[in-house]
């Protein structure tokens, strides 16, 4: 029996962390390490037994606080019977170093204060051993647009747009190949590539960098660089050899707010015999000198803006609000930064979501303001960094949505 309360004490303050925050249950001793608490009644005068079985519940403690200061909400709330399984039945293993540093005899109880060093490398460890935990360094996902055009072509070669031509840009090998071996991911390159129209986005103009943010999003990729690459008529000559140079130009955006990042240029010089090698090499070598600097404004940016993904807990609500809410998961399906919509509880007037996102509450919701909506209107409250209210407020002479849309609704899209 004893165990059992032991255990159950331990997933009480586990849930009570969760409510509340840490500050009810631990404090800094000052020195680096948690100071927990713990508490047994004295029972046939056996004050050993009672002391062992403290010190136990509050290094018990210190490790449940640090299982919540290194997973989400989401992520304990999914794994409850792990933790208790897993961790909670023998947490002194994850305990580097522990010393009383005060105890208390009173009415029959004992009373001690435990300031703990928890290993939390071996915590992590083993959560991400058991795939609760990602700690893999996230890199964006990149989706090009390079226009491409050599000295002895008429018009530059692109696969998007009005009128597509055959595509295989060297100076696109070239910044992928280096992106990829870092770790991104390279979005739309595959054959055959996107067809923009598929997803009713259309281009006014090659270089339209709005509609190329529109298909970023579509293709859910984090950042999107839309450049030029020029290969130019050979000019000097040195025997059989002559000199080809080429230039390449981007700008880096972020998909989700359009913001342009950096823009790049660079040229290569090389030697050449041959006007096909000569174009080829100065193009990769253009190329290469523009990737390791796009490589540095990625990594910078991506460091200061870097994205985990959080489950957003939104409750939506509002006078008919299932029909907005509806279209509302379809916004957000389409949205960049959102990995999925996880609905947990429907009724007549509200509903909660789990909204998977790259980014905090706050961020989300700004993101939110910038949409427009045919049939409703938004109003956001209660924000916070894993949590929103979202109401609704419909415009009239709106037609109602279908039965089998509503269905949708319950489940995850």
């Amino acid at each position: 029996m004893r165990r059992v309360f032991t255990g159950l004490a331990g997933l009480t303050c586990l849930v009570v962390l969760l409510a509340l925050g840490t500050e009810n249950c631990f404090a800094d001793s000052g020195e680096g390490n948690a100071v927990a608490l713990g508490k047994r009644p004295i029972l046939n005068d056996n004050l050993p037994h009672a002391k062992k079985e403290a010190v136990a519940d509050a290094l018990k403690a210190s490790v449940e606080r640090a299982v919540v200061a290194m997973l989400s909400r989401s992520d304990i709330a999914e794994n409850l019977d792990f933790l208790w399984e897993q961790v909670l039945t023998d947490p002194r293993k994850y305990v580097e170093t522990y010393r009383v540093v005060g105890e208390l005899e009173k009415e029959n109880q004992y009373m001690v204060a435990v300031a703990a060093t928890i290993n939390a490398r071996a915590l992590e460890a083993f959560f991400t051993q058991a795939k609760i935990l990602n700690i893999a360094k996230e890199t964006p996902s990149v989706l090009f647009f390079i226009s491409e055009q050599s000295f002895n072509e008429l018009l530059p070669r692109y696969w998007w747009g009005n009128n597509p031509l055959p595509y295989n840009s060297v100076a696109e090998d070239a910044l992928t190949t280096l992106l990829e071996k870092q770790g991104y991911t390279i979005v739309g390159n595959d054959t055959p590539r996107p067809d923009p129209e598929a997803v009713g986005i259309s281009f006014d103009f090659v270089h339209d960098d709005t509609a190329a943010l529109k298909l970023g999003a579509a293709l859910k990729a984090d950042m999107v660089v839309m450049g030029r690459a020029r290969a130019e008529e050979p000019s000097n000559r040195m025997g059989d050899d002559r000199s080809y140079g080429a230039a390449i130009a981007l700008d880096l955006f972020d998909t989700a707010t359009g913001e342009r990042i950096a823009t790049l240029e660079h040229s290569a010089v090389v030697k050449s015999q041959a006007d096909d090698e000569g174009t080829r090499h100065a193009l990769t070598q253009a190329g290469s000198l523009a990737g390791q600097a796009l490589l540095s404004k990625l990594q910078a940016y991506w460091a200061a803006h870097q994205r985990t993904v959080r489950a957003i807990e939104t409750r939506v609500e509002g006078a008919d609000y299932l029909s907005s809410f509806i279209m509302l998961r379809k916004v957000l399906n389409d949205m960049p930064g959102i990995e999925d919509v996880r609905t947990k509880e429907i009724g007549s007037d509200q509903a909660v979501v789990d909204i998977l996102f790259k980014g905090n509450g706050g961020k989300l919701a700004d993101l939110l303001m910038l949409k427009t909506f045919d049939s409703f209107g938004i109003e956001m409250s209660e924000v916070t960094e894993d949590a929103m209210v979202i109401r609704f407020v419909t415009k009239e002479d709106v037609a109602p949505v279908e039965a089998s849309e509503i269905k949708k609704a319950y489940i995850s899209e």
